[in-house]
């Protein structure tokens, strides 16, 4: 309406020499017009400026809002997390394949795996001790509303790794209809946001993406199945224009119960997550068309999988206490306002605090370093099942230790120490200080011999 009212100014521009009046334009209240004294109109110019002038006033008339149907406090579905081995018209709940919220553990070991490789980049792609781990958002008015309301949240983190700069590429109107075909414009407007913070595509190395479907239609499994469709061929385009891009958090939508226009309504925001969970179990169960490991072929995309999951049946809690109230929303009842978006922007920031994969978030999970000056030192098998062999040899005359050490620095093993000029041999039965089986994830082991140090990372798997 600003760019309208400016032409409709323009064209009265030479009106209002002759009719003595000045019609203005309140900077204190956009899109209302005011007259700065009566009009005074010629016959000529009665017919002409009468019609622009009723075009201004009917542009200042205030538009009645669409009001939120905030009657819709549930829709009486089970959340994914809550369903579990349940099933919703057939389909078992939970994130994962199996009704259950935890990855599995070859996936699991998989981002673990592509989690010690994010690392800072230059703007060419390059490691970098200066340069940045970029995190960025892809998808549309919710996804960019919320990761905005992310992004400050993150920048005040204390938690947060100096060298990790959250990046908002997300755009309002961006179904996933409309971003499924690599010559789509939106990509354009990832590159343009990308380097209007001094970054480039190549120095993104972790997306969270969200998507929906405009005004989705057809039964379930049919309209999500479509959805799923559109964010393979998302994630592959991800690879595609973001070739270093290693990890990628989705997310279906928060509740639409509320919602007063066909844009995303329920079921289909509900629906949603099983879209994602059938698109992670096919990275999962080896689809070639999402294959991200090099070691099996062409890459065709980023690791995928759960960001944090963000629907509640309305005001219905669910079993970690999540809700989402009306007064949560704009008045379209599907987006959510600050009160609502700042719900997600925590939750997210929740998540890259707490999730094993995330660990190149956060501050004190690689204080170790890869260290070598032990050039020696070796490790193996890694990853490993049951058990890890270590060697390395110790200077002549100095003292000489081995540890375990978990990513938040926390010494989990001493496996140990004595005195050096020998090749020292030593083994980890992947148990800690108290005899138990340490979780799956990555570890350091550190030597310490004299004024040499090392440390090796090395990724333990489920028995």
């Amino acid at each position: 309406m600003e760019k309208v009212l400016a032409s409709l100014e323009a064209q009265l521009a030479l009106a209002q020499k002759q009719l003595g009046t000045q019609i203005v334009r309140r900077r204190d209240a956009p899109g209302e017009v005011s007259f700065s004294r009566p009009l005074r109109l010629g016959p000529e110019i009665i017919v002409k400026s009468s019609l622009l002038v009723a075009a201004l006033l009917t542009l200042a008339l205030p538009r009645p809002a669409l009001a939120a149907n905030c009657a819709g406090t549930s829709i009486g579905s089970i959340p994914l997390i809550d369903l579990g081995s349940g099933t919703y018209q057939g389909f078992e709940g939970g994130l994962y394949t199996g009704g259950v919220n935890a990855r599995p553990p070859a996936h699991e070991a998989a981002g673990l795996q592509v989690a010690s490789q994010i690392v800072p980049l230059d703007t060419l792609g390059h490691p970098s001790a200066s340069g940045r781990i970029v995190l960025i958002s892809i998808g549309m008015s919710n996804c960019t509303q919320e990761f905005s309301a992310f992004v400050p949240k993150s920048v005040a983190d204390p938690q947060r790794r100096a060298e990790v700069e959250p990046i908002d590429c997300a755009e309002g109107g961006q179904a996933a209809q409309d971003i499924d075909r690599a010559s789509a414009p939106y990509w354009d407007t990832v590159y343009t946001r990308l380097r209007a913070k001094h970054s480039s595509p190549l120095q993104a190395q972790v997306v969270w993406l969200k998507e929906a479907e405009r005004t989705p239609t057809g039964p379930f499994p049919a309209s999500a199945e479509t959805l799923q469709r559109d964010l393979a061929a998302i994630v592959r385009i991800i690879h595609q224009k973001l070739p270093n891009v290693r990890a990628c958090y989705l997310a279906s939508r928060i509740y639409a119960g509320y919602a007063t226009s066909t844009l995303n309504p329920e079921p289909y925001a509900y629906e949603s997550g099983f879209a994602v969970k059938w698109l992670i179990a096919a990275q999962a169960a080896g689809v070639d068309s999402l294959n991200w490991d090099p070691a099996k072929g062409t890459v065709q995309a980023p690791w995928i999988t759960w960001g944090p999951y963000l629907w509640a049946d309305g005001l219905n809690p669910r079993s970690d206490g999540l809700t989402w109230r009306c007064d949560e929303y704009q008045s379209d009842g599907t987006h959510p306002n600050s009160t609502g978006q700042n719900v997600v922007a925590d939750t997210l920031l929740s998540f890259y605090h707490r999730d094993e994969t995330t660990y190149w978030y956060r501050l004190g999970t690689v204080s170790v370093g890869e260290q070598s000056a032990a050039s020696d030192l070796k490790i193996g098998p890694n990853p490993a099942r049951a058990a890890l062999a270590i060697s390395f040899t110790a200077p002549r005359g100095a003292s000489w230790r081995i540890e375990v050490v978990d990513l938040s620095g926390r010494r989990v093993r001493d496996l140990g120490r004595g005195a050096g000029g020998e090749a020292v041999r030593a083994s980890w039965d992947l148990r800690d200080r108290a005899g138990l089986r340490v979780r799956s994830g990555l570890y350091w082991i550190r030597v310490e011999s004299g004024a040499l140090r090392a440390s090796r990372r090395v990724l333990v798997l489920e028995p």
